[in-house]
C-alpha cells in the first residue's frame, strides 16, 4: 500500500476512534443507572483507544520504528484490564446494594458477593 493510503487509512481509524470515544462519554452523561453508565466506557473507549493506537501505528510507525511496539503493548494492556477493573466494580456495587434504574429488567448480571461482615462471620457496626 503507498504511503498515502496508509496515512488515509490511518486519520480514519483515529476518526473511527474518537466516535468511540464521543459516544463513551454520551452513553456515561446519559445512562440512567451505575450498571449501565459502567458498561458504556468499557465497551466503547476501549474500542475506541485501540482504534486510536492502531491508526496512530499505521500514521507514524514507519517514522519511529520503536514506538509501534509501545502502542501495541498498550493496546494488549487496556484490552486485558479494562474488562476486568469494570468486572470488580459492578460485583462491588452489587454487594454493597447499588440499586438498579427502575424500570431495568432483571437482577444485575453477575450475582452480587457476600458483604465482608457477612463472610467473616461478624455483625457490622
Amino acid at each position: 500500500m503507498s504511503e498515502g493510503g496508509l496515512q488515509l487509512l490511518g486519520a480514519l481509524l483515529a476518526l473511527a476512534g474518537a466516535f468511540f470515544f464521543l459516544t463513551a462519554a454520551i452513553g456515561l452523561l446519559r445512562l440512567p443507572d451505575f450498571y449501565t453508565r459502567a458498561h458504556a466506557p468499557t465497551k466503547a473507549a476501549t474500542l475506541g483507544l485501540l482504534l486510536c493506537a492502531s491508526g496512530s501505528v499505521l500514521l507514524y510507525g514507519a517514522a519511529e520504528s520503536a514506538r509501534w511496539l509501545e502502542k501495541l503493548l498498550l493496546m494488549l494492556f487496556v484490552l486485558l484490564t479494562a474488562p476486568v477493573s469494570t468486572q470488580l466494580l459492578v460485583r462491588g456495587a452489587a454487594a454493597r446494594g447499588i440499586p438498579q434504574a427502575p424500570n431495568t429488567q432483571g437482577p444485575p448480571t453477575a450475582p452480587p458477593i457476600e458483604p465482608l461482615e457477612q463472610a467473616k462471620g461478624g455483625t457490622s457496626r
